[in-house]
This record gives C-alpha cells, structure tokens and sequence, in this order.
C-alpha cells in the first residue's frame, strides 16, 4: 500500500502561479449552482479530464484545454522561493521566470461539454470527447508548447464520424486507444463505445481523410448477441435508419469498455485483443479477439497461441464425439492462426508509441473479421435488487503461461521470466453508482470465438452462454448520501504494481492493493498437492483480499458547487516530481505526494529509529497528518449581486428598478429571489468562515497541548541530578552541569553512532541490486552447481578415484607429448650418414626463424598442459578440503 507522505505540494497551492493551472477564472457561487441545478442530471459516463503525456499535463477547466509541464512549474516555484530569500540575484533571471507562462490554451474548434480526454499512446493526437462527438486533435511537440507566447495555441483537429457521433440517443460512453494498433504521427488506432451497445474501429490516417469518417469495422452488440452465422450484418444502425424493437435494450446499456491488456509480453496473449463492456444492469460481455486491419503482436503472443491452440486440437482430435463443437472451435482458432503463420510480418513503422520488438500482420479473414459476443458473465452479490448500476470497469489480465512457452527449452530462462505479483486468473474490478467496488476472478480465460458460417449447420452452440464470475469480496468507498450519491468512481491504474490501483469518487480518492493476496492465491493454485486446496482457497478467498486506504478527501466547505465532482485522478512517478497522485475539481487541485516501493525498506528503518530515539514512556502525543489547509473557494467566488441584474430581472422590469418602490407581486418575486440567491451565498461564506475559525481553535489547543509538554518537559531536566546520597537516593534540588554535559554528549554520539549504522545499511541495501549477472556467469554457476549436486556421501570416494584417473591420464599425456618433442627435435639436429641433412650431402638448410618457431610452439603445448595440470590439481585440494 502507498504511504501518504504528503499532501498537495506548495507549488500546486495558492497563491502560487502552479494553482491557476487547475482553477476557474470565474469560480461559481453556490447560488449560480442551485440556478443551473434544476437543468443538470446525474452523470452518464466517466469524467476523465485530465491526462498526462511523461510530465506534461492536459486538464479540462471552463470546457478549454489547459497544458502545462509539471516539472518546469515546480522549478519556477523553487526560481521563485530562491528569489524572495536572495533579493541579490540577478535582475535577469527574475525576468525570465516571470516571462514564462504557467499553462497555455489549447484552443480546439469542440462546442460540447469535454467529458474525456485521452492522449494517443505515442503523443501524437489527443481524442477530446464529450457527450455525442469525438475529435482528434494533432498535439504539437513539447518544445513548441514550452515557448515563451501566452497567446492560445489552434490545433489541426478532425471530427470523428461526423455523421456518426452526433445521435442523441447514442451518447459516447468509452473511447480507447487500441494497445496493438499502429501509432505513428500520421495515424492510429481507437475504439469507440455508445451507449447503444455500438462498438467501432477507427484506423485514422491524416492522409486519408476518409478514415476519420467510416470506422474499417463496427459491431452491434445487440445485434451479435442474437447472432447465428457469421455472414450476417452486425453492422449498427446509421443515422436516419429505424432501429427497431430489441428485447436488450435495457441490459444492454453500456456503462464502460476496458482492454484487458495493454501489449506487454508477459501477459496472456488473448488479453490486449479482447475487449470487456460493462452493461448499466450489471452484465458483462467480451469481445475477442476485436483487431484492426493491420496490428502488432508482441514477441510472445504467436509463440504462446501457438503452444495453446495446437495441443489443445490435437487432444480433442482423440476425444470423444461429444466435444465435436469444442473440437471445431479450435479448428476455427488453428486456422486463424494458421493465416497468421503464412504471412509475412509487414515493416513497422519507426515512430515511437508501438511495442518493441512486435511484427506488423494483416488481420485475418477467416473465420470472420468480427468475433463472437462471449458472456454474459455475471456474478451474485447476495442483494435483493438484480441492477447493480456498474459505472466503470478495470480489467487485470492473467498472467503468460512460461512452463507452456518454454516447454522443451532452457527451464532456467522460465523461471527467471515468472514474477511473483502475476496471477494465471484474470481479475475484473466493477464499481458501481453507489461507491461499491467488486472484485471478481475469471477463471476459464477468454479466448477466440468467432460464429459459423451459414452453410455450415453443425456447429451449433447456444447463442449467448452465461459464465458465471467468482465475486471474493466487495467494498464500499463512500456515503451514499449527499453529494456523493451521484458519484461515478472511476478506475486509475497503478505505476508500480498491476494489483494496485485508485478509484476516484466525486469527493475523495481510495488506494487499493490486492498485491499480497494475488502472492498467496497463486502460490496455492500452482502447488503440486493439490489435497486440501479446496479448503485452503476457501479461507484465502473468505479472508480480506485487497488493502484499502483513503489517499485523498474533499470536505464539504470546498464544495462550491453541487455536483462539481473529481476528476479521474493521474499517478506521476518521475525524478523531478517523485511519486505523486494528482485530481483536481473546478475550485483547487488536489495531490498527495506518496512513499515510492523503493523507499520503504528506507522508511522502515526510519521510524525503527525513530521509535529508538523517541522514550517510550512520557512520550508526547504527536497528532495525526493532515492535509494543509485549502483556502475555500467561495472566497474566491464572484459575487452573484453583480449579475443579478441581468439574469433574474426580466428587461421590460428593469426600469421599475430606477423608480420609487411598490408592493406588488413582482415586487415580492424579485425581493425573494434576491434572498434566495444572497442567502446560498453568505452561508457559503459562513460555512467557510466557521470552517477556519474551528481550525484556529483546533490550532490554539495543539499550542497550548505543546507548550505543557514543554513546560512538563523542563521541570524534568530541572529534576536531573548526578549526586547521589549515602541511602542511595538522589538530592533533590542539586545538579551538575558537567554530568548534565555528559549525559548530553553520551546522548549525541549514540544518535551519531545511530546515523553512521543507518547510513552504511541504506548504502549496503542499495548497492546490493548491481547488474544482472552474464552470460558466462550463469554458465559458471551452473556448471559449480552440477558439480556440487553430482557429488554425494555415496559416492565420495568413486569421484575422488575418478578425478585422480584423469589427472595421471593427464600426466602421462604431457610427459608423452614431451619425450615425443625432445626426440623430434633431436633428430633435426643430429646428422645421420647419408641423410640429405649429413654435412657430405647438399641438403637444404632449414631456416633458423622456422626451428625457432617450432621450439615455441612445443613450449607453448607443455605450458597449456601444465596449466591444466595445476587446475586439475587445486580443484581436487579444495574438494578434499570440502570432504
């Protein structure tokens, strides 16, 4: 679980430059909320209006983008705090941190209200959604945006099916980047969810503009989930063209749409193709595998479907007759990837955003282009009422299968794939309109399916089959009451652990971690006695499963404005900006600044040490962290008086406003209304007033609270005494400043010693990483570890016997290779009668360079043998010494 260090950093709160970022230039008064309340209503989609792209941060404030790097805003702040310290510093640079401007205005042609922003995975586009449209705006580099201008920034922006994205009974529910799509600064892929349960693919091209028009693919769920065969027209219904009755209306009504993976290579390979959509009633559905015309598999994706499909259809080819309908469901995924396997990859594009290492392939054409609908899958909560009201869907996929990939390869690089926090079950995670979170496992996984074809009438399985969900444990987040009764939680992920993630609400922010409890669940579902698994996965999964905490809260004094709920929180994990979460709502941005997974070794040791320093009895009471104080906005509200005029007083009224006044009923109209909205205001302003002074109360009693310490603490040391009486009893009222002075020092070189310990341990743990070991390395130890398991009590002594063998084999072989050189070079030397080499003979001389170099080279040969030799003979020493 996060620790929360600290809360919203000086240089995001008033009244530095970083807090106008996220802030109203005209915060509203609760009176101009209880005006436009009547016309609002409860939120229909997740509201993410805010994004990041590395430390640059898009925000939706008064319905116009807003960007700003994050890392730059904290420097200024840090420039600016120097400057104020250090009135020398040179007039220069105060001149330009002032020049530079906090945010600039991303000005796009968007006239809906902006529910969602969503930045390509590249950070070449940015999707801006509202209600029933979709733009595709063109994102400038960071340097063009860091320039000194504060005048707003046009850009290149393309509507998304603009005949499309405009019904009204069609609202935009979801809008995802494809995580295996091509994204290039030129294109990409994203998939659009409505409301009417309508799921498209767009592959945008900006030298196509007619791929901003026509989706290459589009699915209605509704109609698939009657569907039959695969030659019939899922296609939705267009613009103009009568829908029809459908019994799904109502539990097909789209809350949100999810990815279960996002392309890494460690995850199964089905899950970054298989789209999950939550319905409003609380049924889910899957679509898999849903690709683009041109894709990217990671490295391990064709390996592991591969590993999955092939033995899969050769165990059912021997099975019985009555899993012929299974068998041809695997006959349809063995040919779809059998296309796959016969192409060639295509060249991937060399802009950043796609996966490294992937190859580009053609999406194939059989069975179909279009999955089957799989589900629904639903799980029972125990409740009364069947309508759960889901609200936003986060799907963690299941682990890749390594022991199926690696089968037949190196077992070593099997276990070093596997880690620890990854689960061979997919985890989905629903929230619901009441703050509930559910947590659910899938079990059976989710593969390829795809319908028949019309011609071919045996294989006929039910149209839609149930599957049913392990719901382990379900938790609230928030009070259904209030403000918060029209919240939409919404999902964040984690930066550090796939189990961890955040859900916003409308007025706070809640961490949960299923981290240790997937550790535990997986080590009992890969073990290999499978007795009593049963009874122990009960008590796992009957026990807490995730850690909750409340990372952020939003008091009721901060609320100007009924419904102006959080958006979707961001996590930061940067060096210049450490581990931040961060949300903001019209009025102030909130954040909270958290221990990071590699400081908490160094925070157990901290408050080790802090419980060593701190004496156990008599310690003082030290009150619990708390955010700093927000300064309200109604402080900074307009007031409503100054537009009163021009929205409650009718014109053909105005001028009676100049005149004597007169009882009349328009008279009364006016004077009540003028109450109405000067009473919403003032107890706005009173709320925020009695808010402070019970914090300055609050603050005066911790005063007072330590300034008794305090004093109790001085009477102590005036008690201090180093003389002791003949009874063994200190002198009361006598003391010694030279024992004082020692027990002083004493004291400072324990806490000195403490520091120097604490430091040598923080410098070992970190130094203890280093790099990963080579290849040779690796030989190395295996062959040590070879050695010391062939090696046993029983056969000692045969080993020893068998090295000694070797080493006088070796031996002898050099003494051989030696008397065989002695004599070959006695013979070129010594003259033989009648030898073309004897002195009466003419024989050609042989050249001293060449004797020299043989010499040499019969040396070099004794000395290899000899240091063979001396290896040979120190490993046998430190084997006798280990014996």
């Amino acid at each position: 679980m996060p620790k929360v260090n600290s809360y919203a950093p000086a240089w995001l709160c008033r009244p530095s430059p970083g807090a106008s970022l996220f802030t109203s230039a005209s915060i509203k008064s609760p009176a101009q909320g209880l005006e436009n309340g009547s016309k609002s209503s409860a939120p229909t989609a997740a509201t993410r209006t805010i994004a990041k792209r590395g430390n640059e941060v898009f925000a939706v404030v008064d319905n116009e983008i807003r960007w700003s790097n994050l890392a730059r805003v904290k420097d200024q702040w840090q420039q600016q705090a120097r400057q104020k310290k250090s009135p020398a510093e040179p007039a220069k640079t105060q001149a330009d941190a002032s020049e530079i401007p906090t945010y600039r205005v991303l000005a796009v042609p968007v006239y809906g209200l902006i529910k969602q922003i969503l930045p390509s995975p590249n950070g070449a586009f940015l999707a801006i959604v509202t209600e029933h449209t979709v733009h595709i705006a063109v994102l400038p580099d960071s340097s063009h945006l860091s320039s000194t201008d504060t005048s707003p920034i046009r850009l290149k922006t393309y509507q998304l099916g603009p005949t499309t994205h405009v019904i009204p009974e069609a609202p935009v529910v979801s809008a995802l980047w494809h995580p295996l799509g091509l994204h290039t600064n030129l294109g990409g892929c994203i998939v659009t969810i409505t409301a009417d349960a309508a799921v498209r693919v767009w592959e945008l091209d900006r030298n196509n503009h007619w791929s901003f028009d026509q989706p290459t693919l589009a699915v209605d769920l509704r109609k698939l989930v009657d569907g039959s065969s695969s030659d019939q027209d899922f296609a939705p219904s267009g613009f103009g063209k009568s829908k029809g009755f459908s019994a799904d209306i109502i539990d097909m009504e789209v809350a949100s749409a999810c990815f279960a993976g996002n392309g890494n290579e460690k995850e199964d390979a089905w899950a970054p193709m298989t789209l999950w959509v939550a319905m409003r009633p609380g049924d889910l559905y899957a679509l898999c595998p849903l690709l683009p015309s041109k894709w990217q598999a990671p490295s391990t994706t064709i390996p592991s479907l591969s590993s999955a499909i092939v033995p899969k259809l050769a165990a059912l080819d021997d099975a019985a007759e009555d899993l012929e309908e299974q068998l041809i469901a695997s006959r349809q995924q063995y040919d779809w990837l059998r296309e796959i396997d016969e192409q060639e990859p295509l060249d991937a594009p060399s802009d950043s955003g796609n996966i490294q290492g992937a190859d580009v392939f053609t999406r194939p054409a059989n069975p179909s282009a279009i999955p089957r609908l799989q589900g629904p899958f639903r799980f029972e909560t125990g409740d009364e009422l069947d309508d759960l009201d889901l609200c936003d869907i986060h799907v963690i996929a299941a682990r890749l299968n390594v022991e199926d990939l690696m089968m037949g390869e190196d077992e070593e690089l099997a276990a070093d794939s596997i880690e620890q926090d990854k689960l061979s079950a997919t985890v989905i995670c629903l929230s619901s309109g009441n703050g509930r979170i559910h947590i659910c496992l899938e079990l059976d996984g989710v593969e390829g399916q795809w319908l028949p074809k019309a011609k071919k009438n045996s294989f006929r399985t039910p149209l839609s089959e149930a599957s049913d969900l392990v719901l382990v444990e379900s938790l609230d987040t928030i009070k259904t009451n209030g403000v918060e009764s029209v919240a939409w939680p919404v999902f964040t992920r984690d930066v550090h652990s796939r189990y961890s993630f955040f859900v916003t609400t409308a007025t706070n922010v809640v961490s949960f971690s299923m981290s240790d409890w997937v550790q535990r669940l997986e080590a009992e579902l890969q073990a290999e006695d499978p007795s009593g698994s049963g009874f122990r996965l009960q008590v796992i999964c009957s026990g807490n499963v995730a850690q909750r905490e409340r990372i952020l809260q939003v008091s009721d004094t901060e609320i100007t404005v009924q419904k102006d709920q959080l958006a979707a929180s961001l996590v930061f994990y940067d060096y210049d900006l450490g581990y931040v979460l961060l949300t903001y709502n019209s009025s102030n941005p909130y954040a909270a600044v958290m221990d990071s997974p590699e400081d908490s070794f160094s925070s157990v040791l901290d408050a080790h040490l802090s419980e060593q320093r701190t004496p156990r009895t008599g310690s003082p009471n030290i009150p619990p962290r708390r955010a700093p104080y927000q300064v309200p906005a109604i402080l900074y509200a307009n007031s409503p008086l100054d537009s009163f005029v021009d929205k409650h007083v009718p014109h053909r009224q105005r001028h009676t406003l100049k005149e004597q006044v007169r009882l009349s009923p328009a008279t009364l109209d006016l004077v009540t209304t003028a109450h109405r909205v000067l009473s919403a205001h003032t107890n706005a302003l009173e709320r925020a007033a009695s808010d402070l002074f019970r914090r300055c109360e609050r603050l005066q009693g911790e005063m007072k609270d330590q300034l008794k310490q305090l004093s109790d603490v001085a009477e102590r040391i005036k008690g201090v005494t180093s003389e002791v009486g003949e009874d063994g009893t200190r002198k009361e009222g006598s003391r010694n400043g030279e024992a004082l002075d020692k027990r002083l020092q004493a004291a400072q070189d324990r806490q000195a010693d403490l520091i120097n310990r604490y430091d040598a341990l923080r410098k070992k743990v970190l130094n203890s990483g280093g790099r990963p070991l080579s290849e040779k390395e690796k030989a190395w130890a295996a062959e040590v570890n070879t050695l010391s398991e062939s090696i046993d009590e029983k056969s000692k002594s045969e080993e020893r016997e068998n090295l000694t063998q070797r080493l006088e084999n070796v031996k002898q072989l050099a003494l051989d290779l030696m008397a065989e050189t002695k004599s070959i070079s006695a013979k070129s030397v010594s003259p033989v009668p009648g030898h073309p080499s004897s002195p009466g003979a003419a024989q050609p001389k042989v050249p001293q360079r060449l004797q020299r170099q043989r010499v040499a080279d019969a040396m070099r040969m004794v000395e290899r043998e000899s240091a063979v030799i001396d290896a040979i003979t120190s490993r046998l020493e430190r084997l006798n010494t280990s014996f």
